[in-house]
């Protein structure tokens, strides 16, 4: 009876340590919180270009533009992904007149 009986304590003691062990190991490699950019700014001239300056991560700049000659679709253009603090540029062959909308693409 007492064999058993202490079999039974170690073989818990042993689940409670496997389990506080791999709960020590969750908490350890647990990433860091992290906030989308925040403060955008959008620039149009020969190029368009996003800046963001808080939060964390990475932004690109997004633009649709209307076609030259308006029988052609219009034309998507995206900047580079750039970390907060850094700008996103893409071309912009036709000039700001033919921008139809832009805004900023945001990942964590």
């Amino acid at each position: 009876m007492f064999t058993k009986s202490l079999s039974k304590k170690r073989g818990i003691a042993g689940a409670v340590a496997v389990a506080a062990a791999t709960a020590g190991m969750m908490l350890t490699t647990a990433p860091a919180a992290q906030a989308a950019p925040g403060n955008c700014t959008i620039s149009s001239q020969s190029s368009l270009s996003s800046l963001c300056t808080s939060g964390t991560g990475q932004h690109r700049i997004h633009a649709v533009l209307n076609p030259l000659d308006p029988r052609l679709p219009q034309r998507i253009i995206l900047g580079n992904w750039a970390p907060v603090g850094q700008t996103s540029v893409a071309s912009n062959p036709w000039g700001a007149g033919y921008v139809v909308n832009a805004w900023v693409d945001l990942a964590d």
